[in-house]
């Protein structure tokens, strides 16, 4: 059988963390542990989950400074830390997963260093999200196709330590697959899987989005010509502002 646990980062994550950490506790296959990493929170995310897994096997950590430029990576590297068993599942917080995801990914680790589920956005929350819902159609038309992303994503961790965690990048999840891709294994986007992307976007968080991609995008050396060229057939602009203005890496 294989054991898995569950990582959860948040930051201030109130208004999603309730129905999140319930999706999870609700698997068919259930996780071996729940590690909530609450990264800097001054709302009442912990509270909340402290009251939800209060009868389940979970640790929570309360994170109160970050020591890495990339927060986000840090706190996965301190739930890899505490992990037990045999797979790390990533689920970011503002996101509600199907009862058979872990079923699923686990399954799918008998061939695979990572199985990813498919990212959809919520259009119930409002007109832009249901306008980054028909965006997300581009996919079929980018130069790579749909990419695994990190919201939500089952790793090997033999694997995982193997290429030696996780790393201070901005985009974590592209970094982990390709040194994962330099050592052999294999990586994988399961289109049976869907999770759902509940957070309200707003055209600032969407702009955000974006020049961290562009970041992301010069940091893994990814060419500006390849860069701009997605950028113009996904209708991302501020991506290539991100590549050129704030894409230097440390």
């Amino acid at each position: 059988m294989i054991r898995s646990t569950v990582v959860i980062c948040a930051h201030n994550e109130e208004d999603y963390i309730e129905e999140c950490l319930q999706s999870i506790l609700n698997q068919t296959s259930p996780p071996e542990l729940v590690i909530l990493v609450a990264d800097r929170c001054t709302d009442h995310t912990v509270s909340i989950a402290k009251r939800q897994l209060e009868k389940t096997r979970s640790t929570i950590i309360e994170k109160s400074v970050s020591t890495w430029r990339n927060s986000i990576s840090e706190n996965l590297q301190l739930g890899l830390e505490k992990a037990v068993g045999d797979v790390l599942v990533v689920v970011d917080a503002d996101m509600t997963v199907p009862s058979g995801l872990l079923e699923a990914l686990l399954s799918d680790l008998n061939g695979y260093a990572v199985a990813s589920a498919l990212v959809r956005t919520d259009s119930s929350k409002g007109t832009l999200n249901r306008l980054v819902g028909l965006w997300e159609l581009t996919y079929h038309f980018a130069p790579l196709g749909e990419q695994p992303r990190g919201g939500a994503r089952a790793i090997s961790i033999k694997a995982l330590k193997s290429a030696g965690g996780f790393r201070d990048v901005y985009a974590w999840e592209s970094d982990l697959d390709n040194r994962l891709r330099k050592l052999g294994f294999k990586v994988k986007l399961d289109r049976r899987v869907t999770v759902l992307h509940r957070r309200t976007m707003t055209l600032a968080r969407s702009m955000a989005y974006q020049i961290q991609a562009g970041r992301a995008r010069r940091q893994l050396g990814i060419s500006a010509q390849r860069t701009i060229l997605h950028s113009l057939v996904r209708l991302r602009p501020f991506v290539i502002y991100g590549y050129f203005k704030n894409g230097t890496s440390r």
